[in-house]
């Protein structure tokens, strides 16, 4: 390898990082703005959806990505991973509403552990015990967070929605939205054999479900009179631009962990997830004013830190298991693939394909 192809790999790597790293915080900050000023968390996510569906197809019209036909088939096929997947964001966003931004990613702390129980009950994958122990630290820091951690919704952007009393239901909803992801995770594998293992034909088909799916969780959650009082009063002008903002990000989230496939490694992973949720938080602590408790401030640390180390453990047993591959094995950079436990099955995927081959 060149010095210049070197440089340029580097640079590649670094922007890839640094670009998925400013949309995913980004992403949190603004959903916890907009959801402070008007709850409204399943109203949102149909807007957002909408957007990332209108910026697929001009994606596919003039970028580089381009998306399958839409088969009625595939569709059915993916119904239940839709809806799993539905579900769960509708639970994070209410999660978020309830909850100080700092403390978000305490409320979802249990998506690993759960993801691990019901991979092992529903498809008999035994984790490393290495992995095993970066569960259990998580779910220490997840325990500590919501005992020794005084008040949930510290911030003024939380106490308007929240308010003390309300913020033990951000928990409940962060719990539902846990097993949500792990059993989103359980279904993304049958979702990419729908889809001939294509991520980019299953981010498509599930842009295009999603917002369908939303319109009758919409009208369900009841906060259909409150968007019409919201639109008829001519003050939506805000959560619509929030809406469009928030779905824009959406829509790079999922570009950025395409392009960081092919140029990020577990390494890369490990330190780019631990970073992003320090910054995450300071930034929560410096915008809304979230009270950094002590008991915060360790559940945080055991909860990034446990999720390094299962990242670590899943990067170990690709390199055992796979003799054909390199120093170092690509997993998405996506914090999202970590959160929804995907990575679990990222090695499974690629087994398939080359039994297939073979």
């Amino acid at each position: 390898m060149s010095p210049k192809t070197e440089q340029h790999s580097r640079l590649a790597v670094l922007g890839t990082v640094v670009f998925y790293m400013v949309v995913a915080i980004s992403m949190t900050l603004l959903n916890k703005s907009v959801l402070s000023s008007t709850p409204m968390p399943v109203f949102l996510l149909f807007c957002q959806s909408a957007v990332a569906v209108v910026l697929l197809g001009l994606e596919n019209m003039f970028g580089p990505y381009k998306t399958p036909r839409f088969e009625s088939s595939t569709a059915k096929d993916l119904l239940p991973l839709v809806f799993v997947n539905v579900l769960g964001l509708i639970f994070n966003n209410a999660c978020l509403q309830y909850v100080d931004a700092s403390f978000h990613q305490v409320a979802r702390g249990l998506v690993l552990p759960f993801t691990i129980i019901v991979t092992i009950i529903v498809l008999h994958h035994y984790p490393s015990p290495l992995a095993l122990i970066a569960a259990l630290i998580v779910t220490f820091g997840f325990f500590s967070g919501v005992l020794f951690d005084p008040n949930h919704a510290s911030s003024a952007a939380s106490a308007a929605v929240a308010g003390k009393q309300k913020s033990s239901l951000g928990i409940t909803f962060g719990a539902m939205s846990s097993v949500s992801s792990a059993c989103h995770a359980v279904l993304i594998k049958r979702g990419l054999a729908s889809v001939s293992n294509s991520p980019i034909s299953l981010s498509y088909y599930n842009n295009i479900l999603s917002t369908l799916a939303l319109i009758p969780m919409f009208i369900i959650s009841g906060e259909l009179p409150s968007a019409i009082r919201l639109l008829s009063n001519g003050g939506a002008s805000q959560f619509l631009w929030g809406a469009a903002i928030t779905g824009l990000f959406g829509f790079l989230i999922s570009l950025a962990s395409f392009i960081s496939i092919k140029v990020t490694s577990p390494v890369t992973h490990m330190i780019s997830s631990a970073t992003r949720g320090v910054l995450q938080t300071m930034l929560a602590v410096w915008i809304f004013g979230d009270v950094m408790s002590r008991g915060r401030i360790i559940s945080i640390f055991l909860i990034i830190s446990g999720s390094v180390l299962y990242v670590y453990a899943k990067t170990e047993d690709s390199k055992k298991s796979s003799k054909q591959k390199h120093d170092e094995v690509d997993v998405p950079l996506n914090p999202k693939s970590l959160e929804r436990g995907d990575v679990l099955f990222e090695n499974d995927v690629e087994k398939d394909d080359n039994e297939k081959q073979r």
